[in-house]
Parts: structure tokens; sequence; C-alpha cells
């Protein structure tokens, strides 16, 4: 099972996109959306919301866990299809963690597998969920056996 779990207080500018993506990957992947931290300091923010992260993948056992990075290594389509067909045949679940505006202390996480760069340009955080929901549609689309360029 894929969880994507975020931190986002609103995706409204790619809501309609995020759930055409949810709706094709309906029984293949979970959301799990916290939400932001707010009124304190960028600091206390962003320890807090990497405490919480902390708090959820302590909780689970057997997963993989890959946390979207600035400093992370970028995959192109198939070798991210390779990496996750992979993952999924060794592990029960593969969490895929986005943070928000303020980010989280990278050297605070625990647990993480993986570092992954979608892109060396900067996304809102809804826009990089987006992204990445597209890219695990087409990992299921070549797993499947299936063309992924339409």
């Amino acid at each position: 099972m894929i969880q994507v779990i975020y931190i986002s207080d609103s995706n409204k500018h790619f809501e309609q996109a995020i759930k055409e993506y949810e709706k094709r990957l309906s029984k293949k992947i979970k959301f799990l959306r916290l939400k932001p931290n707010k009124n304190w300091t960028s600091k206390q923010i962003i320890e807090k919301d990497t405490e919480n992260i902390n708090k959820i993948l302590k909780k689970q056992k057997n997963s993989f866990n890959i946390v979207l990075s600035l400093s992370g290594n970028q995959l192109d389509t198939m070798e991210f299809s390779k990496f996750i067909e992979t993952k999924l045949d060794k592990w029960i679940n593969i969490n895929f963690i986005i943070w928000w505006a303020f980010g989280l202390d990278e050297n605070k996480l625990e647990n993480i597998s993986y570092k992954l760069n979608l892109s060396k340009l900067t996304f809102p955080h809804g826009l990089a969920l987006l992204i990445l929901l597209e890219q695990i549609y087409r990992v299921f689309q070549i797993i499947q056996g299936k063309n992924y360029h339409y």
C-alpha cells in the first residue's frame, strides 16, 4: 500500500486534478493530511511538524519512508517505476512525506529510508502532491504493462 502523508491547509488550486488521481488510484493509495501548525515562530512550526511526522512513522511497521527533499535523488519516470516496483515487492507500506511552506527538520526525521527530489524547481506543496500522484499513477500503468504516454 502506498500512503501519502502531507501537511497542507488547502490544495484549492489543484483540487480537481488531485481528486482525479485519487479516483484513478483509489485502492492502491491512501492519504493522511495533517493540518499545518500555525501561530508560532517558523522554528517552532518546523519542530512540531517534524515531531508529528515522526510519531506517525514510529507507529508503522515494515514501511519504506520517502521524504520529498531538495537534497534528494532525482529519478526519471522509468527509474522511479522500477524503484517503486522493487519496494512494493519488499515492503508492506511505502510512505511519501510532503512538507509544506516551512519545511521539516530533515536532520531530526526518523525512519526515513530515501530522499526524493521531484525537480530542481520549487513547487507549492499542492502542486508537488499533484506531480507525485501523476507519477505514481504512471508507475502502476508501467507495472501493468500499459503504455504510459497517452
